[in-house]
């Protein structure tokens, strides 16, 4: 039997809670005065060096004999793309907001941009199991900003249901933070913040899902400015139904290529009227006053081969090399065949008049040239990740299969990159498949690993080839697998756990790489 969230112990609660959270940092439309260059830091870079540093969520760590409490571990990037040395960020560090508790899972999620626009990007830290008061699992945000000397400053916020400005009411396994994303989404040139909350109740229908938007300034996120965004609000699709977990997923980008940032939202739970089929996604587009301007939405009973809870994993790029940006939704428990959560991936192209469910492309293990073949409870694209992996301008795509077996090592894990392309697309050709025991890959398979339960992607030297990010929370404490790729090949990998950070070697349970760089 499915066990809800809150039945779910600690151990399970970060496996449950991280079945792909892909945020993307939107660049938007700098709109203050035209021909002006945007000041906003690259996402990711907190020091505004002009380099990315990387951030590793490591939820299930221990503080002060609280255990999963929760932290995040920094190392800047240099031209080098090495690491050696790194700090942990959390609820103990001097000028990080509250206070470590057992089981907040600081950490679970994060996600970057420049709230003020003062050229040093800022981080948004999901502590989603958070206790507000004796309200257990309520949720809570932590943002944490840039500065010439990184995120180790005086200036931090803390936002929860009880925060002034801040729409809703603090309730039970709400999970506040649960999901996180940036970008300009109302265009006045500074990031705004979107927060997930898909176990909230809407309407009077519980775990139907909610979002809250907090926009960016020149002082930082200003939460009296605060919109609430579900189902019955404005230009958006559907309404709110019990179980629907609106804003499971969350990602911002300009889709449609109008110059306005918009917001890409997955509904897995979604029962689509007249089929079995379960899950939808909502395009709300830019720019957000209090409602998106427009909106455009798909279910995945109108796409052959995602209607098993669509929308586990979500990435956007230009995989085409058009003025549009693309749409890539993971469905990790769909059915391939007769093979149960084997998983799918869709790619859905968009165009000057959005998205729509025409111009799909639906890739799986039965693929021609895609490695392995479906096994049940592979969970194929159970976390995507994008960017330009091969320097050729177009983006390209990371996929996670967190359970795939390696021989007999069930739960072992893997990973593939897979190339945009100008004339098509995403494709199977020159694709890399990565896994422990892959010549070159660190480390050794091993059960329950989940070598690919998370990926991420950054371009830590700058140097305009991007590098995947594999997280593998189950090996040990955690690891973290960097690599250089070129089109069909795996050119290096280098593996990092706490020790290597200079962080102390970590134990189990740490899950050490779940949550990532988008």
């Amino acid at each position: 039997m499915k066990q809800k969230l809150s039945q779910l112990s600690t151990s399970q609660k970060w496996l449950a809670a991280a079945t792909g959270v892909a945020v993307i940092g939107g660049m938007g439309t700098y709109a203050l005065v035209a021909g002006f260059a945007d000041p906003r830091a690259t996402p990711y870079d907190f020091n505004g060096d002009g380099y990315p540093d990387l951030a590793v969520g490591l939820p299930g760590d221990t503080l002060n004999s609280h255990a999963n409490a929760g932290s995040i571990a920094i190392t800047n990037g240099s031209v080098t793309g090495d690491f050696s040395s790194g700090y942990l960020l959390h609820q103990d560090s001097a000028d990080v907001a509250g206070a470590p508790e057992k089981n907040d899972s600081f950490g679970q999620s994060m996600a970057s941009g420049d709230f003020d626009a003062d050229g040093y990007a800022d981080l948004a830290v999901g502590i989603p199991f958070e206790a507000i008061g004796d309200v257990e699992g309520a949720g809570y945000v932590a943002i944490q900003y840039g500065s010439g000397s990184g995120l180790i400053n005086t200036r931090s916020q803390s936002i929860h249901e009880d925060s002034p400005g801040i729409p809703g009411t603090v309730a039970k396994d709400e999970v506040f933070g649960y999901s996180l994303a940036t970008g300009d989404l109302n265009t006045d040139g500074y990031d705004d913040l979107v927060i997930g909350m898909p176990l909230d109740n809407a309407n009077g229908k519980g775990n139907a899902g909610t979002l809250r938007i907090i926009f960016g300034t020149g002082t930082g996120l200003d939460m009296s400015s605060t919109i609430s965004v579900d189902q019955l609000t404005a230009n958006v699709p559907g309404a709110p139904e019990a179980e629907d977990r609106f804003g499971e997923q969350l990602a911002v980008g300009d889709i449609n290529g109008d110059g306005n940032d918009d917001l890409v939202v997955t509904t897995i739970g979604e029962q689509i009227s007249g089929s079995s089929d379960r899950g939808s996604i909502h395009v709300l587009y830019g720019p957000f006053t209090d409602a998106p301007a427009d909106s455009d939405y798909i279910d995945s009973a109108h796409v052959d081969g995602i209607g098993e809870f669509s929308g586990s994993a979500l990435a956007l790029g230009n995989f085409d090399d058009d003025p549009y940006l693309d749409v890539a939704v993971g469905v990790s428990d769909q059915k391939v065949g007769e093979v149960g959560a084997a998983g799918s991936l869709a790619v859905f192209y968009a165009g000057a008049d959005g998205l729509t469910h025409r111009n799909v492309e639906v890739i799986h293990q039965d693929t021609p040239g895609i490695g392995g073949a479906p096994e049940p409870e592979d969970y194929f694209a159970s976390d995507l990740a994008a960017g330009d992996i091969d320097g050729d301008g177009i983006d390209d795509l990371v996929v996670g299969m967190r359970s795939e077996a390696i021989g007999s090592a069930t739960g072992s894990g893997s990973a593939m990159v897979l190339f945009g392309n100008a004339d098509g697309g995403i494709s199977s050709a020159d694709s890399v498949w990565i896994d422990q025991d892959v010549e070159g890959v660190p480390g050794t398979v091993a059960k329950d690993d989940h070598f690919g339960w998370t990926v991420g992607i950054i371009d830590i030297d700058d140097d305009g080839h991007a590098e995947p990010l594999i997280g593998a929370p189950g090996n040990a404490a955690g690891t973290v697998t960097v690599l250089k790729v070129d089109r069909g090949a795996l050119v290096s990998a280098q593996a990092y756990a706490q020790a290597d950070l200079g962080l102390g070697n970590g134990v189990n349970g740490d899950a050490f790489g779940i949550a990532l760089p988008k």
